[in-house]
């Protein structure tokens, strides 16, 4: 895999085979014995080597076959890897809706689709007479060549399944001519206008007393009901890494150190084979940054550097790295900027860590079955923490994200019941307990208090602008509002091409206002239009209304158009909502992919 690295593999085994000794007796015997890990899990189907291997020898057979005379260097061998990575999960996900939704292939739909293929076929050039499909040409190499038609055969009974699975889910999406027809009106009516805005920020702010956040807690009180709610309780044992494991680390960046500095290998080869950050595949290139780009540890190292120098290793919150300096300039602005490249190990927590943390939070969950969580955290030296209110829609609880069923259980366990050890995204351990019950409720005033402050300051200025506004309308006439307006200070604002659902500069959108411009002919003002940002007065300068002949002359092909679109977006939009509940695990890493 990293040819780089082939031709000095006996001085690199001798130099880090030392590290893993020492780690293995750092670490105890057990820790060569490790669990069964699987490649990965798609859609719940656990994924073997065995399957993702198949998978990857295709992807290398069909990339070899559109690039016969390629070389196959490391970035284009992770490309292909993560090609088939990609074809196996959707195939999975896939598959595995054809089977949800019952779809059957049939003999008859095969030899239908062999006797009127689609664009797959159509578009190939050998079934094609001056760049356009020779229907005769294919037919006649069907019929006399066995060996493509039963190829021809195999391909669409493999295909077919998913063809009509897509079918089928962009039947679900369907289009009327009332939804045309409005789309062709909203997107053809529009006007131009200058809008005298009045502003609430124009109006100075106001002393909010206690009494006045009262009134307005009081008078919204109803936008501030929850549904029933619940709170867990957890301790939270961290996934870090041990002393032990953090000694393993070091021990194995002090040896690359010595093989970047003696080898002869270049420091290219050793970061591809051995850094563990994104950067690995292009030989460990971080490109140019300046100081203040980079943490302070690896910053002060690399600017103190010449080009050319290898750094001995430096340690930062992401790990340990070894920096080697490729140039130094100064950049248009002045700044001194480095380009370096890195070799990064990981301060991560081995396996019999891992191994370590699971029992000790089985330890606190057995404790906490005795005397409570609460107890057997102070017992054991644990701080307990509590999640923020959540409700039976919320898919998780905060600090529990994708930790499945923890929001069903709290809703069907007493406060007090325990929960087994659960483990987050992060490979943190946690033991909920389930801590607070509350049906429909009212978010406490008090929590509120901050926000609700910045709420009744707005709506009194708001009402202090409409005030003026309405001021303004009955002490002057439509022949004069734009003089007056210029005259008082309030900013007349121009738009352009607004229709329906248009977002208008320095205003944003404002529907109602957007609406009583499209009600309105050219020269004519709308009515005061007020909202929760002040008030607004529009002179329509231009309009442009729908010609609806042509929509009549252009109906078919606009009915067309739209339901392609509605198509498309639904099968976006289902492709998108398969693959989040696919939940898939991707260990692939661990298998030297």
């Amino acid at each position: 895999m990293f040819q780089g690295l082939r031709r000095h593999s006996s001085w690199i085994i001798i130099v880090i085979a030392a590290v893993f000794i020492i780690g293995y007796a750092m670490m105890g015997v057990s820790g060569v014995f490790q669990k069964k890990v699987h490649l990965g899990e798609i859609a719940g189907k656990t994924i073997t080597a065995d399957a993702f291997q198949q998978y990857v020898e295709n992807e290398y057979a069909t990339y070899l076959q559109q690039n016969p005379d390629a070389t196959i260097d490391e970035n284009t061998e992770g490309q292909i890897v993560d090609s088939a990575w990609n074809k196996l999960v959707q195939s999975t996900v896939y598959d595995k809706e054809i089977k949800a939704r019952k779809i059957k292939v049939s003999t008859e739909d095969v030899l239908e689709k062999m006797k009127n293929p689609g664009d797959d076929i159509k578009s190939n050039p050998g079934f094609q007479t001056d760049g356009v499909f020779d229907e005769a040409k294919y037919k006649e190499i069907l019929y006399s060549n066995e060996e493509f038609a039963s190829m021809l055969e195999d391909y669409y009974r493999g295909s077919l399944p998913y063809e009509k699975l897509f079918d089928a889910v962009k039947a679900e999406a369907t289009i009327t001519e009332d939804e045309v027809r409005e789309q062709y009106i909203n997107q053809h009516n529009s006007a131009d206008a200058q809008i005298i805005f009045f502003d609430m920020n124009k109006i100075d702010k106001f002393d909010i007393t206690e009494e006045d956040e009262l009134a307005y807690y009081n008078a919204h009180k109803e936008e501030y009901k929850k549904d029933p709610a619940r709170k867990y309780k957890f301790v939270k044992i961290v996934n870090e890494a041990s002393d032990a494991d953090k000694n393993v680390v070091k021990a194995r960046i002090d040896s690359l150190f010595e093989v970047a500095i003696y080898s002869g290998i270049p420091f290219e080869d050793i970061a591809r084979e051995y850094s563990e950050d994104g950067s690995a595949a292009k030989g460990g290139d971080l490109g140019w940054f300046t100081k203040n780009r980079m943490v302070p540890e690896f910053a002060e190292k690399a600017f103190s550097m010449k080009v050319g120098d290898i750094s001995l290793p430096v340690r930062t919150q992401f790990g340990w790295h070894i920096i080697k300096v490729l140039g130094i300039r100064t950049n248009d602005a002045g700044e001194k900027e480095v380009h370096a490249s890195h070799i990064l190990l990981k301060e991560e927590p081995s396996t019999i860590t891992k191994e370590h943390l699971a029992i000790l939070a089985q330890d606190v969950y057995d404790r906490a079955e005795e005397v409570g969580l609460e107890k057997a955290a102070e017992e054991l030296g644990y701080q307990v923490e509590e999640t923020m209110e959540f409700y039976e829609s919320s898919q998780y609880p905060n600090n529990m994200y994708k930790i499945e069923g923890m929001t069903q259980f709290a809703f069907t366990h007493k406060v007090g019941t325990l929960h087994e050890v659960v483990e987050d995204h992060k490979g943190n351990f946690l033991i909920p307990e389930v801590s607070y019950k509350v049906g429909e409720h009212y978010q406490p005033f008090e929590d509120l208090k901050k926000r609700i402050h910045n709420l009744a300051q707005r709506e009194k200025q708001v009402k202090a602008v409409i005030e003026k506004a309405e001021a303004f309308i009955s002490a002057n006439t439509p022949d004069n509002y734009m003089a007056a307006a210029s005259k008082e200070g309030w900013e007349i604002v121009e738009a352009t091409d607004v229709k329906f659902n248009s977002s208008i500069p320095r205003i944003r959108r404002v529907d109602e206002l957007n609406n009583a411009m499209l009600e309105k002919e050219e020269g004519e003002f709308t009515s005061l239009i007020k909202d929760d940002k002040g008030a607004y007065i529009a002179y329509i300068t231009k309009r442009t209304k729908p010609d609806m002949e042509k929509f009549e002359a252009e109906k078919e092909s606009l009915m067309k158009a739209a339901q392609e679109k509605a198509e498309t977006d639904h099968l976006n939009e289902w492709y998108r909502d398969i693959m989040e509940k696919a939940n898939i695990v991707d260990n692939r890493s661990q298998f030297g992919y």
